[in-house]
């Protein structure tokens, strides 16, 4: 994950992603490298 991230970085200043407020362990993943969180989007389910 760090490798795509340092190589995403070299193509653009900003990398962003998406993922659920319940999904801890991809939110401790993204943490690791170096993501924050910035803002929260509300989710509407049907």
């Amino acid at each position: 994950m760090s490798a795509v991230v340092e190589a995403a970085r070299q193509v653009a200043p900003v990398v962003s992603l998406y993922v659920n407020s319940y999904n801890a362990p991809a939110r401790a993943t993204y943490e690791t490298v170096g993501f924050e969180q910035v803002g929260t989007f509300a989710t509407i389910l049907f």
